[in-house]
């Protein structure tokens, strides 16, 4: 057996005392304390553990445990990484972590890679998403052991597509961008999850499990005809999520570890073909959701390709969704292009309820690519239920743009054409550009609206319906309008 001890102040030892039965069974244990000294009364931060696998090892099976749960009726929340010599194996983005983490040839606790086990060094890392001050300091132990190879030849694992062309029809598509399953802190199997996204209705699924890409094998096994998938990540750091949409390999989330940035991470998700999006930035943030809120203030935005203003359902003025909305405008005042997204950030239970949003995309087919390229270029209504729409023209003989496009006016003044359906009693239609809100107006149920409407040379504009408590109920994002070159 070898054994770590880390003892206040998180220092821990580099030398390996092995037992002579190490061939036999080689385990490692890891304890400690962890002192928290910081102001604001929590700490973030990275604890290594490396760990040597030799030749012959089948299986590594890890338990982590840490205590006390919760201090003052906020929880700590500590994340197992798993890195082989070739790179990632998995992470468990849970409340508590699973009981017990193993990972082979043949299988792999959700949230983790199955495949070879190569001999090298391994490392075990301990994210600190949040871990706050108490008496006595959370104390942890991290075991693991090493189980012989069993003989069982390795399972055929074809490489990960998401190539599928469900329609060639162009249109617009209703789906989910932002959802979970238990391979992070979901409730539901990958299975189940699309299953309840066929019964609503969705077009298309985004799979965006915390910090982790295991989910999208069983994702794909299980996907039909009637469904597309997204698949995806949620970059959960310390200082900001972020969904990373269309991408099927893993990308690094830790930044301030070995220098990385969001920055970093942004780019590597352009790199593996997928956008960026900023999630739910105005949420309560950490320690109580532990990374939630954005508080990256150097961030390039010119590296975001999306901010998600609504999260959830809409939940009265003092919401994080208000907020967010609030934040959106703020960039489009700025003649900031970043579209606005939706995303439902289902867990379980009744988060699909009936005021959590969809976003309708419109895609030149129901394809991976197609959705992204809709996404980036912001051909996108969201929506817990009516329908909206909105063209502009510079008159009747003059082309007319659609959301997400750019008209080219030689004057200060457009015509606007706005469409509803499903609309309840007493909503309202605003329509807004950089400034702000031009005109609102009440309307019935399905209807159209025409104005002329007076505009910046350089303009952003959109229209919203609210329901009369001021929630909103759907969006579009903008049409842009540029002066002739």
């Amino acid at each position: 057996m070898v054994v770590y001890n880390s003892i206040l102040r998180l220092q821990f030892p580099t030398e390996l005392k092995t037992m002579p039965d190490a061939t036999k069974h080689l385990a490692y244990h890891f304890e400690g304390l962890i002192q928290v000294t910081e102001a604001k009364g929590y700490r973030q931060a990275y604890l290594q553990f490396p760990f040597e696998v030799p030749q012959g090892t089948g299986a590594v099976r890890l338990r982590l445990r840490y205590s006390p749960p919760k201090v003052g009726g906020v929880s700590n929340l500590i994340t197992l990484g798993v890195f082989d010599p070739r790179g990632f194996r998995g992470n468990a983005h849970r409340n508590p972590p699973h009981p017990e983490v193993l990972i082979s040839a043949e299988a792999a606790t959700p949230g983790f890679l199955p495949g070879a086990v190569p001999p090298g060094e391994w490392l075990a890392q301990l994210a600190l998403q949040a871990v706050l001050a108490s008496d006595p300091p959370c104390a942890y132990t991290l075991d693991i052991e090493l189980l012989p190879e069993t003989g069982r030849a390795q399972p055929a694992r074809p490489p990960l597509s998401f190539q599928a062309v469900r329609s060639k029809n162009a249109g617009w598509y209703r789906g989910e961008l932002h959802s979970h399953t238990l391979h992070s802190d979901g409730s539901l199997t990958p299975a189940e999850l699309l299953a309840g996204a066929r019964s609503r209705g969705l077009d298309f699924l985004a799979v965006t499990d915390h910090n982790t890409i295991s989910a999208l094998s069983a994702i794909e096994q299980a996907a039909d005809d009637r469904l597309l998938i997204l698949p995806g990540i949620e970059l959960t750091t310390f200082y900001g999520h972020a969904l990373a949409l269309g991408v099927t390999q893993w990308i690094d989330w830790r930044t301030e570890y070995n220098g990385w940035t969001m920055d970093d991470a942004a780019r590597a998700t352009h790199a593996a073909g997928g956008l960026f999006i900023i999630a739910h930035p105005q949420d309560i943030g950490s320690p109580v959701c532990t990374g939630c809120r954005w508080e990256y203030p150097d961030f390039d935005l010119d590296l975001a390709d999306g901010v998600e203003i609504w999260n959830g359902g809409w939940r009265g003025s003092n919401d994080k969704n208000p907020k967010n909305l609030r934040l959106w405008r703020d960039l489009q005042s700025e003649a900031r292009r970043i579209p606005a997204t939706a995303g439902s950030d289902f867990h379980g239970g009744m988060d699909w309820w009936k005021t959590a949003p969809v976003t309708y995309i419109y895609a030149q087919n129901l394809s991976t690519p197609a959705l992204l390229e809709g996404i980036r270029l912001g051909r996108m209504v969201l929506s817990s239920g009516p329908w909206l729409q909105i063209q502009v023209s510079t008159g009747s003989q003059s082309q007319t743009v659609e959301i997400g496009a750019t008209l080219v006016s030689p004057v200060n003044r457009v015509f606007i054409t706005a469409a509803w359906e499903n609309a309840p009693q007493g909503a309202e239609l605003v329509l807004s550009n950089r400034q702000g809100p031009l005109f609102n107006k009440p309307v019935s149920a399905a209807g159209t609206m025409q104005e002329w409407v007076e505009i910046l040379p350089d303009d952003h504009l959109w229209v919203a319906l609210y329901a009369a408590d001021g929630d909103l109920l759907a969006i579009t994002n903008p049409i842009y309008i540029e002066p002739p070159a």
